[in-house]
């Protein structure tokens, strides 16, 4: 027996696009029922997916175009202590969820003491773009 694997909906709602309007009903809601939703799901992104998901409507940005800071640019441990985090070949937007922030990543501040990156100017440089 082949046990599929599903793939978690949650995407991440700094990089959500849709028409403004074409979903008031899932924010109608949310305003209307705020504590429910808040008992249901753990943030904002997680309502979101879900509702756009039941519609059919929740698809996903090519993997490559927005990869994570912390899991695809840092380098893993032993290499992060000498080679400085990089924005992998395909990347159009990339993700800050969790720690580090971009001020900290372009400070080498990974905000997790088990997770050591070192400085990241090129950050500063989009982030004024």
């Amino acid at each position: 027996m082949i046990k599929k694997i599903q793939k978690k909906i949650e995407g991440n709602s700094s990089v959500f696009r849709f028409e403004i309007g074409a979903y008031s009903n899932i924010l109608d809601y949310f305003e209307k029922n705020t504590e429910k939703v808040r008992n249901e799901v753990r943030h904002e992104q997680a309502y979101l997916s879900r509702e756009i998901n039941k519609l059919g409507k929740l698809e996903y940005w090519p993997d490559e175009w927005v990869p994570s800071f912390k899991y695809h640019c840092c380098p893993k441990f032993p290499t992060s202590f000498y080679k400085s985090p990089s924005i992998p070949k395909g990347a159009k937007i990339i993700l800050f969820h969790g720690l580090p922030n971009p001020p900290e990543a372009i400070m080498g501040i990974s905000g997790k003491w088990y997770r050591y990156i070192k400085p990241s100017p090129w950050i500063d440089k989009f982030w004024r773009e």
